[in-house]
């Protein structure tokens, strides 16, 4: 098909295109010893270089695979920049991953070699080495000290690079220029809710294309702060880390998720990628703290949220300022209250990007109407991974937006979403059967997953094919958008609606504690034993009370009817959250069987 856009065909062209417009520039920075260290773009080159040499230096080829199992760090992307340029294939494994679990993705992408983050990361290869007969070497990022031969550090790699280096007469860039665009850049692992995952083949052209796509929908200013804190391991993340440096982005580590808060004051970012997860706390702590003010502080924020919102719809959407009275209503506003909603976000805030689940329109609508505005996206690893966004200048809360440039879309009968254009993967490894499944002969991807489009053309996502659920009266529902409601909650963290084949909705409900505990402390019967408190009927009222408020716009049969407590968060190291942070609802039905079923035997 002809594009509209005259792309760069590789990621090596977007790299050196960047190096030579930036060369100075910071681009990497992480936090060790207390202190932020930085690295310039013609660093980071230098060090790109030596590492693909010194990869070359132990007889890595074109076409093999090389693991990258890290958490966040300037490295992962040297790596992955590293192979890129000389033809090896990156397959990412998220650090949070079991050994079992790694031994898979090894052995199915044949890896040749892994690099690993720490002594904890190198502990799990070390566990399974027998198990991968493929894999030839370790790489460690840490100076951690192996006796065995086959394991380095990246120093020990350096070395080796800048003595390959002196014996050969190529650069860098001279390689990278011999990438073809169907070249296979990377296989990313779907984290997958059932069975194992499957390695998504993405090309040097899905990324070229993807990134490029982007700025021309959405026109980012270059030379920007970023904080970097979903995992690199994520299609999301992953592609924001090429976009981000052909931008000429000064990009920031966080040290992990529980110091983003701290981070966000030290980066003060512009830009900011981000699951929804990241503005529910930010929104449930703002209400929570709205809540317990004292009334004459209460009075004024409803008073700017309402000015806010009246901005936000008629203005701040369209990428407008209001003017007149609203705009000095706005500006007082903004001083006595959302200036200091920014102060959170560091202060210099343009805007954020969220993806990977769907954001609840009231978060979206709260953040504009303090000024922070997020543009909702959508997209799938198979889809490298941006389809669609929000435009700056036209947001849709509840929808993600029309599609990228150069993709198409359309919606099947059954309602499924089906995508075709440049950013579409090249098929699942060794899986030719599973690749037919989702590509129609014609390029058409099935998404698995059901929507609409408005007059406008943007898209609105009702939920996850498999997740549909068919009550025994053979109604047929979309869980995701009770569960979107339900969140508004202030008392709900985390919440499954289950009702597959019964006859009516229940479901699995994950307190906010610091909420719960607060309305304990002030209706004077609080205790210290959290199982305790849940299992007090006054609680038990006050969830069911918001549960009904919240769900009566749904139809009877798509209202909850019943619901348990469950005290511990969801997590990925529980089992009920993919590395994507999705939840497995299978997992939660199985783990939570007895307390299922006892709701529809009551």
């Amino acid at each position: 098909m002809a594009y509209q856009l005259k792309y760069k065909e590789t990621l090596p062209v977007l790299f050196a295109e960047a190096v030579e417009k930036y060369r100075n520039e910071p681009a990497f920075r992480i936090k060790k010893d207390g202190n932020w260290q930085m690295w310039t773009y013609g660093e980071a080159r230098d060090k790109i270089e030596l590492i693909a040499m010194g990869l070359r230096s132990l007889g890595i080829e074109s076409g093999d695979r090389i693991g990258i199992q890290s958490e966040n760090r300037p490295e992962w992307v040297w790596s992955d920049y590293a192979m890129a340029h000389f033809g090896i294939i990156s397959a990412a494994v998220y650090p949070t991953l079991l050994p079992e679990q790694v031994k898979f993705i090894l052995n199915d992408s044949g890896a040749a070699a892994v690099f690993v983050s720490s002594k904890e990361q190198a502990e799990k290869i070390l566990q399974i080495k027998p198990e991968v007969p493929t894999l030839k070497f370790m790489i460690i990022y840490d100076s951690v000290s192996y006796p065995d031969e086959w394991i380095l550090t990246l120093d020990d790699l350096l070395l080796k690079g800048a003595e390959f280096k002196k014996g050969v007469n190529y650069t860098l860039e001279e390689i990278g220029e011999k990438r073809q665009k169907d070249e296979i850049w990377t296989l990313i692992y779907t984290s997958g809710t059932t069975g194992n995952p499957k390695g998504v083949m993405l090309t040097h052209f899905n990324i070229a294309s993807n990134v490029q796509a982007i700025q021309s929908t959405v026109n980012f200013l270059d030379k920007k702060r970023w904080l970097s804190f979903l995992p690199l391991s994520h299609s999301l993340e992953r592609a924001g880390s090429h976009f981000t440096f052909w931008l000429g982005s000064d990009t920031w580590y966080a040290e992990n998720i529980l110091k983003v808060p701290e981070n966000l004051q030290d980066c003060k970012p512009h830009y900011l990628i981000s699951v929804p997860r990241l503005y529910e706390k930010i929104y449930a702590k703002v209400l929570e703290g709205v809540r317990t003010a004292k009334p004459a502080k209460k009075k004024i924020v409803n008073w700017a949220m309402g000015v806010g919102k009246e901005a936000s719809i008629n203005y701040l959407q369209k990428a407008k300022m209001p003017g007149g009275v609203l705009g000095l209503k706005y500006k007082l506003a903004n001083k006595l209250v959302f200036s200091k909603l920014n102060k959170v976000f560091g202060g210099e805030f343009i805007f954020g990007i969220s993806g990977g689940a769907p954001l609840p329109q009231a978060i979206g609508e709260f953040f504009a109407s303090s000024g922070i505005l997020i543009l909702e996206g959508f997209g799938l690893t198979e889809t490298t991974p941006v389809t669609n966004v929000n435009p700056i200048d036209n947001i849709k809360f509840g929808y993600v937006g029309p599609t990228i440039i150069d993709v198409e879309m359309k919606i099947a009968e059954d309602g499924e979403i089906l995508f075709r254009g440049p950013n579409i993967m090249k098929g699942y490894w060794n899986n030719p059967d599973a690749t037919a499944e989702v590509i129609e002969a014609d390029g058409w991807f099935h998404t698995g997953d059901i929507g609409i489009i408005d007059q406008d053309g943007f898209l609105k996502i009702t939920d996850r094919k498999k997740n549909l659920i068919v009550t025994s009266g053979g109604k047929n529902i979309a869980p995701a958008n009770i569960e979107n409601k339900l969140l508004q909650s202030r008392y709900i963290d985390q919440l499954v609606v289950i009702g597959d084949r019964r006859n009516y909705l229940v479901a699995a409900v994950v307190p906010s504690q610091e909420v719960i505990e607060n309305t304990a402390k002030e209706g004077n019967f609080f205790t210290e034993d959290y199982e305790a408190l849940l299992k007090d009927d006054r609680i038990k009222k006050l969830i069911e009370d918001d549960i009904d408020r919240l769900q009566t716009e749904f139809a009877r049969y798509e209202q909850v009817k019943k619901f348990f407590l469950v005290s511990k968060a969801f997590t990925i190291e529980g089992g009920e959250l993919t590395p994507s942070l999705k939840v497995k609802r299978k997992v939660v039905e199985q783990l939570y069987a007895d307390q299922l079923d006892a709701l529809y035997t009551d």
